[in-house]
């Protein structure tokens, strides 16, 4: 069956098609089901694109680099939201909507400040978008595009309030407060200080940007796959900020930190390295399932973001944050020296926590960041899953338990 198989794909003139089914087909051969849907599709989207031989990543086929060099959050939102970029006015509009709509129900900031201070911010934002929608009772009328669009961009413009008011314990922490820009806003309910400085929201706006989509990921499937119920886009999204939490996911940028503080210092890392390796344990921030050389976020962030934020003048790196730094750097060239050849390189996580860390952002609230950038997205596939023709996800299991088998009164005795 096998050599059919491969006559069957001989036809295909796509050479990477070809290679990417007949390896689909050979782990079907092998073990009889996909762990974890590894390079299974499940949808067809033109949100963005990932090259990850060429490192390359696109939304909506402009080239991330080129995004985030050029444009703003509020064009990279309606980009993915709308399908291209916005002309000034459209930018303006989609500023204007966003600013007005950040606020929330005062019972819901109450709730916020109420939670307890143990629980991981992920869950704490999770949960507070879920009890958005106890104000949107037509949140499930999903037969309008223009609805669903307004009703995405609403929620987008909820989550940095959720994140200003948790994190302050002050439910008109921006009250009669104007923003230029909604990455300022972002700043803002972060740190009030450098919201305040063009270049730290300039930074912030590119980060963000970075991580405004990437396919199908982990997070980006829950989306489509609770959406694809006509659960709401609250329930949805909820689920991918859950997903997000995860150290596999979005967490390891809070774990790369963790993982610089431990190792101490520069001359530490080549023991921690072969510490690692000997016990069979990961290295956080190194190695991607699709990229297979640099992670082109990472590689803006260590070419573009950090040389401004670790230069000679700044005066927001402190002698600690410069040592994080240095032993990061010297953690990647050993690692390139070690690792490339298998083709493991440093993904975004790996960097994006010394940016955050500059900022005066504590690492817990690291993938609340992420989650904040990542939401143009998940937006832009709800929306999609939307107008595609629906259906529900239901993928199959192999079943691997007992028989048929009886339930025996006397043993119940």
């Amino acid at each position: 069956m096998l050599s059919q198989i491969k006559e069957a794909l001989s036809n295909l003139e796509n050479k990477k098609l070809k290679e990417k089914y007949m390896q689909i087909i050979i782990t079907m051969f092998e073990k009889g089901y996909f762990p974890g849907l590894e390079n299974i599709p499940v949808a067809k989207s033109s949100v963005s694109n990932i090259d990850g031989e060429n490192g390359l990543l696109t939304f909506r086929g402009y080239p991330i680099q080129e995004l985030a060099n050029n444009c703003s959050y509020e064009d990279v939102c309606f980009l993915l939201l709308k399908g291209d970029l916005p002309i000034p006015q459209e930018k303006k509009e989609l500023k204007k909507q966003l600013l007005a709509s950040k606020g929330i129900d005062s019972k819901i900031k109450e709730t916020i400040i109420s939670m307890n201070d143990n629980l991981h911010p992920m869950y704490m934002l999770s949960s507070s978008v879920l009890q958005l929608q106890s104000n949107d009772p037509k949140c499930f009328d999903l037969d309008q595009y223009t609805v669903n669009l307004n009703r995405a961009i609403q929620l987008i413009a909820k989550l940095p309030t959720i994140m200003g008011v948790y994190q302050t314990q002050n439910p008109e922490f921006a009250q009669g407060k104007t923003f230029d820009s909604f990455a300022q806003y972002i700043l803002y309910c972060f740190n009030q200080e450098l919201a305040a400085k063009p270049k730290w929201v300039n930074i912030l706006d590119k980060l963000l940007i970075l991580h405004g989509d990437h396919t199908m990921n982990n997070s980006t499937f829950s989306v489509r796959a609770v959406g694809s119920s006509k659960a709401s886009i609250y329930a949805s999204i909820s689920s991918a900020i859950n997903s997000l939490s995860g150290p596999l996911h979005g967490g390891a940028n809070e774990k790369v930190i963790k993982m610089l503080t431990e190792i101490g210092a520069p001359e530490n890392v080549e023991s921690y390295i072969q510490e690692q390796l000997k016990a069979g344990e990961k290295i956080m921030g190194l190695g991607h399932r699709v990229y297979r050389t640099y992670d082109p976020r990472a590689l803006y962030l260590k070419e573009e973001i950090l040389p401004q934020i670790f230069a000679e003048d700044s005066p927001e790196v402190n002698s600690k944050l410069e040592n994080l730094y240095n032993t990061a750097q010297k953690m990647e060239e050993i690692a390139l020296n070690k690792f490339a050849d298998k083709k493991i390189f440093p993904n975004i996580d790996f960097w994006s926590g010394l940016v955050l860390r500059a900022m005066k952002i504590e690492p817990k609230y690291f993938t609340t960041i992420f989650a904040l950038g990542r939401i143009m997205g998940w937006c832009a596939h709800w929306v999609e899953n939307l107008e595609v023709k629906n259906k529900i996800f239901r993928p199959n299991q192999l079943y691997d338990g007992f028989n048929t088998r009886h339930v025996l009164r006397d043993q119940l005795k």
